[in-house]
C-alpha cells in the first residue's frame, strides 16, 4: 500500500500572560505514552502527569473540567491509534473513568 499510517502526537503548549497565542513547548509521539496519572481521584484538580518512554512531564489544564475532557479524548485516541502498548490511566476520578469506560464499551 502507498497509504501512510496514521501518526498522532501529544504537544504541550503554553500561553504566556498577556498573549493570545500559544507557544509549543514539547512534543511526543502517542506511542511513547506509557501512563496518564490524574494525581488525586478525590479532588477536582487541573494538575496531572504524563509518563512517556523516556520522560516524565507535569501538566496543568486550564480547569479540572478541561482535564477531564482531555483524558476522555486522549483515551479515545489511544484506543483508535494504538494497537499494542496502550497507556495506563491511574488516579483518575470515577466520573472521568466512567466516561472513558462507556466510550470504550460503545466502540467495542
Amino acid at each position: 500500500t502507498n497509504k501512510k499510517p496514521a501518526q498522532a502526537s501529544i504537544t504541550k503548549v503554553k500561553q504566556f500572560e498577556g498573549s493570545t497565542s500559544f507557544v509549543r513547548r514539547t512534543q511526543w509521539m502517542l506511542e511513547q505514552l506509557r501512563q496518564v496519572n490524574g494525581i488525586d481521584p478525590n479532588k477536582d484538580s487541573p494538575e496531572f502527569d504524563l509518563i512517556f518512554e523516556n520522560a516524565f512531564d507535569q501538566w496543568v489544564a486550564s480547569t479540572a473540567s478541561e482535564k477531564c475532557t482531555f483524558f476522555q479524548v486522549l483515551h479515545h485516541t489511544c484506543q483508535q491509534y494504538l494497537t499494542d502498548k496502550k497507556p495506563e490511566f491511574i488516579n483518575c476520578q470515577s466520573k472521568i473513568m466512567g466516561a472513558i469506560d462507556s466510550a470504550s464499551a460503545i466502540k467495542e
